[in-house]
């Protein structure tokens, strides 16, 4: 049998931690109940990581770390900007509905780690890289339709933040992505205007 290479051991401990606290809240998260969902022996998981917290730190960065450099731009060069705004909150609300476990589990992170001490710095950090992510698309958005962003990157990026941050308690507590998506159609003229000041 081939042995896996501990990255690839890491990737799996980490998403299997991660069903396990969207299933089951940070106390059901046991360094025993996570090797079991991925189906490893004990010492795998103390081979990869030196603590649990370790492995939470990571799990809390994975979830961010897969949208870094796979910018999505699911609409036609000759889009409108409120068509272009609306197919990006629409691929979000997808992706979203996709692996809702993930959110969840975010959630259930982000607030262990704020009140863990050698954690606490996390949530801090995944915010910054999502603003620099959020910022990145709306360039990237901006350029492909060849218009300028009416305000800071950084402003921008938090009120997108703040749409879709709400969108995603929202679809936690209701699991109603239909919902969402006509939230979507009612708010992409306003982050158009906000962003390109058009409407």
């Amino acid at each position: 049998m081939t042995r896996k290479p501990a990255e690839e051991r890491r990737r799996d401990l980490v998403e299997a931690g991660l069903r396990v606290i969207a299933r089951e809240g940070m106390h059901g998260a046991t360094v025993r109940a996570i090797v079991a969902e991925a189906g490893v022996p004990l010492a795998t998981f103390h081979y990869v990581f030196d603590s649990r917290d370790q492995m939470i730190g990571e799990a809390y960065a994975y979830v961010v770390l897969p949208r870094v450099g796979d910018v999505p731009m699911p609409f036609p060069d000759d889009a409108s900007p409120v068509d272009a705004v609306r197919a990006v909150l629409h691929d979000w609300v997808d992706r979203f509905a996709e692996h809702p476990e993930y959110e969840l589990a975010v959630m259930e992170i982000m607030a262990y780690c704020t009140r863990t001490p050698t954690l606490a710095h996390l949530p801090g950090e995944v915010q910054a890289r999502y603003v620099e992510i959020v910022s990145t698309v709306i360039s990237a958005i901006c350029e492909q339709l060849d218009v300028e962003p009416q305000q800071p990157l950084e402003e921008l990026s938090q009120l997108v933040l703040h749409i879709t941050d709400g969108l995603t308690y929202c679809m936690l507590r209701t699991g109603d992505a239909a919902a969402s998506r006509r939230f979507v159609e009612a708010a992409a003229p306003m982050l158009t205007a906000a962003v390109m000041g058009e409407r």
